[in-house]
């Protein structure tokens, strides 16, 4: 029993201090929230793109159902052109598309008539839009032309010579050669990495149960300096068992951490963390590796402030270099290298595969072995330094 109430009175004292409480409850969730919405459509294979359709007549109309055919295209209807250029400008929409009022009458008159690209060249989008666009317009322009043609040289009505055109047309595209279209960043691919909530949930849990078990091991300095744990030896209580009740306030603040990000990230903002038996394996043996880091910082440092100092930078360097700021494949090789001397990056590796590509735990023995090993590490020499401490006069 004597473990449990050492460990529940170091669970009171690290959550009692309100600054503890803000980084390791809220302000995880208001960087969740804000790197997982802007970066929530960094796998969407197609642009947003808002049409202007007012009353173009009914040649308008069908291309505007021909563009809103366009995969690459997920078309967003609206009556006012400067409002479209507006959210073109802030970046809301990659383009904006104004059929005017005079198109039908216009081509059936045989005058040309324009079609508004709205774009923002600062921007990569334009070009890829650009051509979707040409080629819906091409299309119906090229039996446009043909409708025009035969209409003037057969003495047949204008529309009865469209008709013709597209069924001609219809004909031609059904044994004419095609182009078959892929897209690349799917989530069956070798390299692809889970966007937006999906990246960011695990890779700040991984953050900042790091950053909070090498923080809080300031509760574990104060008790030292304040005599409590002399006070403790004192008592009818072992070595061992300060030992066992400091390891498990260090394991309950850690886990209490990653659960609270599980659960936020499952509940509001609809994160999969994939396989279960995998999910629960990754977040046990981190949540070893911050308990098992935790308790040598602690015992190393010789002040809380130190710690606080100290272990909030250490624990975002930590992260940045293991990927939990961006994804690794993004980075040089030689840094790659470098972010997989951390847990960290290994624990990314190991989301990745169960989030990104669908597997399940066998797909991350290494990975979880690898963290195995940085607690079969760290814990031993944390517990060997920490017991040291304790009993020292």
């Amino acid at each position: 029993m004597k473990p449990l109430v050492i460990a529940s009175t170091s669970f009171q004292r690290f959550y009692r201090d309100r600054t503890a409480l803000f980084f390791t409850i809220i302000f995880p969730v208001i960087l969740l929230f804000l790197i997982g919405s802007a970066t929530a459509r960094f796998d969407d294979p197609t642009f947003p793109v808002g049409l202007v359709e007012n009353d173009p007549g009914p040649l308008g109309s069908e291309l505007a159902r021909a563009l809103e055919r366009e995969p690459a295209l997920d078309i967003e209807r609206f009556d006012d052109r400067e409002a479209v250029a507006k959210l073109v400008r802030r970046g809301t929409m990659a383009a904006g598309i104004v059929v005017p009022s005079v198109y039908d009458a216009n081509l059936r008159a045989g005058r040309r008539v324009r079609v508004e690209l709205l774009v923002d060249q600062t921007r990569g989008f334009p070009a890829a839009i650009r051509s979707v666009v040409n080629e819906a317009v091409t299309r119906q322009g090229a039996a446009l032309q043909a409708a025009a043609f035969a209409a003037r040289n057969t003495g047949r009505s204008y529309d009865e010579s469209l008709s013709e055109a597209r069924r001609t047309s219809q004909l031609v595209a059904n044994v004419a050669a095609g182009v078959q279209v892929s897209t690349v960043g799917r989530p069956d691919e070798q390299n692809y990495l889970p966007p937006g909530y999906n990246y960011q949930g695990p890779s700040q849990l991984l953050l900042f149960v790091f950053i909070t078990s090498l923080a809080g091991s300031a509760v574990l300095i104060q008790s030292r300096r304040l005599g409590v744990t002399r006070r403790m030896l004192g008592s009818p209580t072992t070595a061992r068992t300060i030992l066992a009740g400091e390891t498990l306030g260090r394991f309950v603040i850690a886990a209490f951490q990653a659960l609270f990000m599980f659960v936020v990230g499952t509940t509001l903002f609809g994160i999969t963390w994939g396989a279960p038996l995998g999910a629960v394996a990754v977040i046990v043996l981190f949540v070893l590796v911050g308990t098992s880091s935790g308790m040598l910082f602690g015992s190393i440092l010789s002040t809380p402030e130190q710690a606080g100092a100290i272990g909030a930078p250490l624990g975002i360097a930590a992260g940045m270099l293991g990927g939990c700021m961006w994804p690794l494949e993004i980075v040089p090789k030689t840094m790659q290298q470098i972010g997989h001397a951390f847990p960290h990056a290994w624990a990314m590796d190991a989301w990745i595969e169960l989030i990104g590509r669908g597997g399940g735990i066998g797909d991350i023995s290494r990975e979880l072995l690898v963290l195995a090993g940085y607690v079969a590490v760290l814990f031993p020499l944390a517990a060997w330094r920490l017991r040291r401490v304790i009993v020292a006069p």
